[in-house]
């Protein structure tokens, strides 16, 4: 009997991957580039009991996300970087490794199909051009009205009436720009919401496209002469929430890995860094992270951690809401 792919990939993954197009010096269990979102020092290759597990603190797919970024084996791995179902990564790794007993000598890298930077910043830019302001009745504005009570105009969020997701289904969504350090857009955050504005029933509704450089954010607000002061958090509803409870303008680094690594824009000398108390610590990591290093420059820095663990700052602002 043929043994199950599964087992016939277990210990090639060194072989299978980079004839499918990943570089082989990512495949390390110290921390490198990741060969999916392209981010810097947040992917690690362990290939735990020869399955080619990996880590990325970057979330990629509903298949591999979990709560602190997207973790998974070597098909999972296949799946994120092709962008296609189990099945289909199977075969691709059949077509390396062959339908039989495992060869001796090792396959050439093949040619791979997966995306170009080119191609998946041309993506972004459509799917941000098919975007429309949002407005109080679509799905994105019932989304913000339950989890701020109202709608914050900003330049860097967008209703999409039909964001693809998988290889021919689409939903609604809410889509955040996410700019590099010179205010270029970069990539989006797509959240994911069913029709009357809830977030959409699946593993992880919000998922990335593009490459996020270490540096940038989401900028929901324009910096006046005024603003002495920007804060940064690190979700959308967080930062838009910090906003409205300390009356700064707040930007999203969108995960604890880009908070730590966020660079202000030149000329701020003062920056409020609004934590989440998460239970793991890394929420409160990050922010003390970044202000350690932001001080070490001479820019005055402030965390601000809610008291509760488990708790954001939009936990914060909607039970406020519920005494007032």
């Amino acid at each position: 009997m043929q043994p199950k792919i599964t087992e016939r990939a277990r210990g090639r993954w060194r072989e299978i991957l980079p004839a499918l197009g990943v570089d082989a010096k990512l495949m390390t269990n110290r921390g490198s580039e990741c060969p999916v979102c392209g981010g810097k020092d947040r992917f690690r290759f362990d290939d735990k009991d020869g399955c080619g597990t990996w880590f990325c603190n970057q979330s990629h797919s509903s298949e591999t996300t979990n709560a602190s970024g997207s973790a998974g084996n070597g098909f999972g791995l296949v799946m994120d970087l092709k962008r296609c179902d189990f099945a289909q990564a199977a075969r691709l790794v059949e077509g390396v490794i062959g339908t039989g007993v495992p060869p001796t000598k090792q396959h050439q890298p093949v040619k791979s199909d997966a995306p170009s930077d080119s191609e998946i910043h041309a993506e972004v830019m459509a799917l941000w051009r098919g975007g429309r302001k949002i407005s109080p009745q679509d799905p994105a504005g019932l989304y913000l009205a339950r989890r701020l009570g109202r709608i914050i105009e900003s330049r860097a969020l967008r209703f999409h009436p039909a964001i693809p997701y998988g290889p021919s289904k689409t939903l609604p969504g809410m889509l955040s720009a996410y700019v590099d350090e010179h205010g270029d857009l970069a990539g989006l955050q797509r959240t994911f919401l069913t029709p009357d504005g809830q977030k959409a029933p699946m593993k992880n509704p919000r998922l990335t496209l593009g490459r996020l450089p270490d540096g940038g954010a989401v900028r929901l607000m324009r910096l006046e002469a005024k603003h002495a002061a920007l804060g940064i958090a690190e979700g959308v509803e967080t930062a838009l929430s910090a906003s409205l409870l300390f009356g700064v303008p707040v930007w999203a680094a969108l995960n604890s890995g880009r908070l730590s690594v966020w660079e202000p824009p030149e000329g701020f000398r003062e920056i409020i860094v609004f934590g989440d108390n998460d239970a793991n610590k890394d929420g409160q990591k990050a922010a003390f992270t970044l202000a350690n290093r932001l001080e070490l420059r001479k820019i005055m820095t402030q965390v601000e951690i809610p008291a509760d663990v488990g708790c954001d700052w939009n936990d914060i602002f909607r039970q406020q809401r519920r005494v007032m």
